[in-house]
């Protein structure tokens, strides 16, 4: 290898190494130096602590000085000031807190509670009514109410009264028909039973549909379940669980009266005073 050669690969290689050393001693003295001050600038702190050290303790000796004057000049040092007393606000002003708030509802609704209670016991022990349904409704005098018994349609003997809810039956006055009703009928019905007649409320005891009259099978037949009574409301078939309940008939001189705010329960299943049967085709 001649030495022009070797000068030429030598000197690149110099260079490279020369930059490498260049590069790690820089390297080098910048980590060395991160993190530390220099000398000038330690120096200059230490100066400016300690002018600050001196002009704290100047500024002490200043006040303790000026403290020890007025003390021997006799200064009053001024006493604390007393608390203004306290005055509540103006409620205006405020208006209504949440606590305000929350216990008037709860009064408003405690007072509206009790007063729907009241209300419901006085409307409880509140008097029946003296007319209309629910009280004593006089319906006719005999003869009239016998009109219209007999002129009933569409069946003949069932003689409606609406401002009763009642259906005015006549009951047969045979002597067996009066024997069985005694062994079944007490109080105000059999009273009523006795004169000829018995008062049945239009109301089915099944759930408290109206029941027509069929003027086929001579028999009252409630069209929303299928219960069916006798013409004296007994009954024959159906879901019902007793005969159509009674109010009592009184009769005053000539005048016909159904108490209609005494309700007696009907005859029990099975019950068959009069012993009618089935008179033509079913109407339900």
């Amino acid at each position: 290898m001649s030495t022009g050669t070797i000068i030429a690969i030598a000197i690149p290689v110099l260079i490279t190494l020369a930059a490498v050393v260049g590069f790690g001693s820089l390297r080098k003295k910048d980590a060395k130096g991160l993190g530390h001050m220099s000398r000038e600038t330690r120096n200059r702190d230490a100066g400016a602590l300690n002018q600050n050290l001196s002009g704290s303790n100047e500024a002490r000796e200043l006040e303790k000085s000026v403290a020890m004057e007025r003390v021997s000049a006799g200064v009053a040092v001024p006493l604390p000031k007393v608390p203004e007393v306290w005055t509540p606000p103006d409620a205006d002003a405020i208006g209504v807190s949440r606590r305000q708030f929350l216990n008037r509802s709860s009064i408003t609704l405690m007072t509206l509670g009790l007063s729907v209670f009241g209300a419901a016991n006085i409307a409880f022990l509140w008097p029946r009514p003296t007319a209309g349904f629910g009280s004593k409704v006089k319906i006719g005098t005999i003869d009239s109410v016998n009109t219209v018994i007999n002129s009933s349609s569409p069946a003949v003997n069932f003689a409606y009264f609406s401002e009763a809810q009642t259906y005015l039956q006549p009951y047969p006055m045979d002597q067996a028909t009066q024997a069985s009703a005694e062994a079944v009928y007490k109080g105000a019905t059999l009273a009523g039973i006795k004169q000829g007649y018995v008062a049945l409320w239009q109301k089915c005891p099944h759930l408290g549909c109206k029941v027509p009259v069929c003027g086929t099978s001579q028999w009252f037949e409630c069209p929303c379940h299928g219960s069916q009574y006798n013409r004296v409301g007994e009954k024959k078939v159906g879901p019902a669980p007793r005969g159509m309940d009674h109010f009592p008939v009184i009769i005053d001189g000539q005048n016909v009266i159904i108490d209609t705010g005494t309700v007696s329960l009907g005859a029990v299943i099975g019950t068959d005073t009069t012993g009618q049967g089935l008179e033509g085709p079913h109407c339900a």
